[in-house]
């Protein structure tokens, strides 16, 4: 669950001048002030989504908006902790290095199933969706568990697992979970060419193979 919001926050920035306070009816002193509004995503990537800056009566703290431009030239850059400026950049970050490694993950398993697929063994495990190799698939999408029953030449004979699922967690949950080692998981044999199994592969197809 993703957890975000919002919290506004005042930085006093100096006191100017004393002067009438139209509403107090007295001599106060003013401040000037930073009114800005912190944002995150699970209290810690946080970022400004607005900010303003004010001279206020230090009593009331009524006054008039300044111009941020004017501000910031005479006083420089506010003082805002870091992590409320640059939290966000820490969750982009985590961002992109999820996406590398999944990338380098998604390759390397790529090139893990093509060496497999050129010399398959027995006992192979392969994860993939068998409705492109089916003369006539009940849907246009099942992924399932295959596990190689024996290799005689050219043909490759698997054992066909009971059921297949519309999405790819569904195997891989099977396969993770242990379930494919019940007696009852595969139900009857289904054999398939090299060549057959080469193009589901090349097609992308073929998610993953296991080896023991």
């Amino acid at each position: 669950m993703i957890v975000w919001g919002s919290k506004g926050e005042v930085a006093v920035l100096e006191a100017e001048e004393h002067k009438h306070c139209p509403v107090c009816e007295k001599e106060r002193k003013f401040l000037v002030q930073l009114h800005y509004k912190v944002s995150h995503i699970w209290y810690i990537f946080k970022w400004i989504s607005a900010k303003q800056y004010v001279k206020v009566c230090e009593v009331c703290q009524r006054g008039e908006k300044l111009a941020t431009k004017a501000v910031e030239e005479r006083l420089g850059k506010p003082p805002i902790p870091f992590m409320s400026r640059w939290g966000w950049a820490f969750l982009l970050a985590l961002v992109v290095g999820i996406g590398v490694f999944g990338s380098i993950e998604s390759s390397q398993r790529s090139s893990r199933v093509q060496t497999l697929v050129a010399s398959p063994m027995k006992n192979d495990i392969y994860v993939a969706d068998l409705a492109s190799l089916l003369k006539s698939p009940e849907s246009s999408v099942m992924y399932g568990v295959l596990r190689v029953r024996n290799v005689s030449g050219n043909d490759i004979e698997f054992d066909a697992p009971r059921v297949t699922y519309s999405k790819l967690k569904g195997a891989t949950r099977d396969l993770s979970g242990g379930k494919v080692s019940s007696p009852d998981y595969f139900d009857g044999t289904i054999v398939f060419t090299k060549e057959e199994i080469e193009r589901l592969q090349k097609a992308g197809h073929i998610h993953s193979i296991d080896r023991n």
